[in-house]
């Protein structure tokens, strides 16, 4: 760094570019800027055109309500707009822009030239070009129907870094502006979106187009997949100053990584880490491998920030504890009937547990979810607020004394179907309407008949006191989980000591790295089971056959040819466009996993997948839910050649009947290969079911060798 010289102030065009380096960061920005602009005009048709995923040009047409004359010399000025006159009006902005920084900072990393026309001046047009420090440099008149067309080409030619960048991760960056324009085309009712990519060498690929006079749901199901139709839960939730709005995706339906979740504050998609961790904690009781799927409208009364970042996704709520209270009250409601319902002597029994009771399983989450009931289950607001499931017994007693409650007729009339997704709302439940004790008859329990007669029970006493047992139970058992998992140390003298397992290999891996496998000396063999070893002054122990299971494991995910079945009819896939997208993306890893598709480029978006083939591995044929999840791990991290859990299973079996086994004798060389593998692998710790390779025995004070 040269010698200081004294302060002095920063020029003005080095100030334009600093500020507009932080607002145009990246493909995704540059185009939710204009899209923004677009909503704010008052469009309702918008087209946005990539060429070459957005290194040539992007362009956005809408159907606003143009730019006056007027404006044309200050419309890319910094700092000038029509949102806001004072601070003040932040308080109750409507609009999604504001700060008068987007077109200015486009011009600073791009060409832009702006063709605009209003209802007056219609069909005639005016072509606005501007240069870098955003001052207008030319118009021309063209004809141009009523709204606003914006050219940004040559992005971030000025900016090497970042131009080298976006060529490198062009597709990737693609995709997320499709993932982000999805977001938008959820929330706005109303508004024709579309986005399309054209390359050089092929016709425009249509990877958002939102349906006209669509509604939400409709929309959502284009954005996630038409095959979560049925997993879907539309909940409500009303508060004095919140009001919660959304679909919710049930266990069944999660996905393998959390890119599918969506929040949206007074009609603005934005991010909410606070609520975002409430809602996959809460998920994770009861599918503890997946990730939900959502989409949820937050509209508050209130003063919300939103002139946080200069992207504005991030803002702040004064009442956002109300939020987290009512999204908590909300989503356990869709939740916990998937937990509480029994099916007892083929008669299901749709009652809800209080909120906030969890039920802890370590089963997969299709597990934990009835099969589908042979009558409708009511509504939540329809159960009287008395209903508590505690043991199955008492379901079975409450089950019988609501059916010999109900009027003849209702209990004959036949239950009613529909296949819209299910609705549930936290509006208070209704009273009973009659509170009478009600007479009981034969009553089975298990194997066990007995009858009753002639004798009267109040229910809700009989409620009140299992409410009162739960309440108990539950303390207790909160008590218990706090004595387990105290803390306790994560380091003892004599080596490693965790109490969680998952710190078990993070903590272990700040004892050893992998290269110390190499350096490790082998002392010899224990019960043909276990190899002792030897690193500095600490002594090891270690499973030869995990050891040797992981190293096969590992070899088999790299290396393994997964051999293909063709189908006699190609299946249409119904995707997410995202998720198209990054198929199509990445048809090589999909082949690479025995999945092999064609692209109809004629088709709808969501629709141009056409599975081909599917992978067979030991008799075990793989469908297309197998292709989602690799899609879905595919959307989190697309470097590397991810694998299906099913695949992982079958190549975990491989692995362990063709490893070493307990109480194979080995000689010093086999020894020394198990432990030199170990630093081969990616992740040495574990074998594929879960089984520690290694563990740290003793620090050895004085060694003589």
């Amino acid at each position: 760094m040269a010698e200081s010289t004294g302060m002095r102030p920063i020029a003005k065009e080095t100030i334009h570019k600093l500020c507009s380096g932080q607002v145009i960061v990246d493909l995704a920005t540059s185009a939710k800027e204009l899209l923004e602009n677009s909503l704010d005009a008052g469009a309702t048709s918008i087209d946005i055109k990539m060429r070459d995923s957005g290194l040539t040009s992007i362009t956005v047409t809408d159907n606003g309500h143009g730019i006056s004359p007027e404006d044309y010399e200050t419309l890319c000025r910094k700092h000038w707009t029509s949102k806001i006159t004072s601070f003040e009006d932040l308080d109750g902005v409507t609009t999604f822009g504001f700060r008068g920084e987007a077109l200015s900072s486009l011009c600073a990393v791009a060409s832009v030239t702006i063709t605009t026309a209003t209802r007056d001046s219609a069909p005639m047009g005016m072509s606005l070009e501007f240069d870098q420090s955003g001052e207008l440099v030319g118009r021309t008149a063209v004809a141009r129907e009523r709204g606003t067309t914006v050219v940004v080409s040559g992005l971030f030619a000025r900016w090497p870094v970042r131009l080298a960048d976006l060529k490198k991760n062009s597709r990737r960056e693609y995709t997320r502006l499709v993932g982000l324009v999805e977001q938008y085309s959820i929330i706005c009712d109303g508004v024709r979106i579309t986005l399309s990519n054209q390359t050089a060498r092929g016709a425009p690929v249509v990877s958002v187009r939102t349906p006209p006079q669509s509604d939400r749901l409709t929309r959502l199901l284009g954005a996630f997949g038409a095959q979560l139709r049925p997993h879907l839960v539309h909940f409500e939730f009303k508060a004095e100053n919140v009001s919660l709005e959304g679909h919710f995706s049930r266990p069944e339906g999660g996905r393998n990584g959390p890119d599918k979740q969506y929040f949206f504050v007074n009609g603005r998609p934005c991010d909410l880490p606070k609520a975002k961790k409430l809602v996959n904690e809460l998920f994770r009781g009861y599918c503890p491998h997946k990730y939900p799927v959502f989409a949820i409208a937050v509209e508050v009364k209130g003063s919300v920030d939103v002139n946080l970042t200069p992207d504005k996704r991030e803002v702040l709520i004064r009442c956002e504890e109300s939020v987290l209270l009512g999204l908590k009250d909300a989503l356990m409601r869709v939740l916990e009937p998937d937990v509480n319902a029994f099916s007892v002597s083929g008669v299901e029994a749709p009652a809800a547990g209080p909120v906030g009771a969890k039920r802890q399983s370590s089963q997969p989450c299709e597990d934990l979810v009835p099969p589908p009931p042979a009558v409708q289950k009511p509504r939540l607001s329809e159960q009287p607020d008395h209903d508590i499931i505690v043991l199955p017994q008492q379901v079975l007693l409450k089950k019988w004394a609501a059916t010999v409650s109900k009027p003849p007729s209702t209990a004959s009339k036949p239950p009613a179907t529909t296949s819209k997704p299910s609705t549930i709302t936290s509006k208070p439940p209704l009273a009973a309407t009659n509170s009478a004790p009600k007479k009981m008859g034969t009553v089975v329990i298990g194997s066990c008949r007995n009858r009753i007669q002639n004798d009267t029970y109040d229910w809700k006493a009989i409620a009140a006191r299992l409410r009162t047992k739960q309440v108990r139970q539950k303390s207790k058992l909160e008590d218990s989980q706090r004595r387990d998992f105290d803390p306790a140390p994560v380091m003892t003298e004599g080596g490693l000591s965790v109490t969680d397992p998952e710190e078990a290999s993070s903590a272990l891996s700040r004892l050893i790295h992998k290269t110390d496998f190499q350096r490790m000396q082998v002392l010899g063999q224990f019960n043909h089971g276990f190899i002792i070893s030897l690193l500095d002054k600490d002594l090891y122990i270690i499973d030869q056959h995990a050891s040797d299971e992981k190293y096969n494991f590992e070899q088999l995910q790299q290396r393994a040819q997964i051999s293909s079945q063709p189908l006699i009819h190609p299946a249409v896939l119904e995707l997410g466009v995202t998720d198209e997208a990054v198929a199509i993306e990445c048809r090589d890893k999909l082949e690479k996993n025995g999945f092999f598709v064609d692209v109809d480029e004629d088709a709808l978006p969501g629709q141009r997948l056409r599975l081909k083939s599917q992978p067979v591995i030991d008799k075990t044929v793989f469908d297309q839910r197998d292709l989602m999840e690799l899609v879905a791990q595919l959307c989190v991290d697309p470097v590397g050649v991810p694998r299906c859990e099913r695949a992982r299973r079958v190549f975990a079996s491989r692995a362990c009947r063709k490893s070493t086994m307990i109480g194979d004798p080995l000689s010093r060389g086999q020894m020394r290969d198990i432990v030199a593998h170990l630093g081969e692998l990616d992740h040495p710790w574990n074998c594929p079911h879960g089984r520690p390779t290694l563990r740290h025995l003793h620090r050895l004070e004085k060694v003589e060798l």
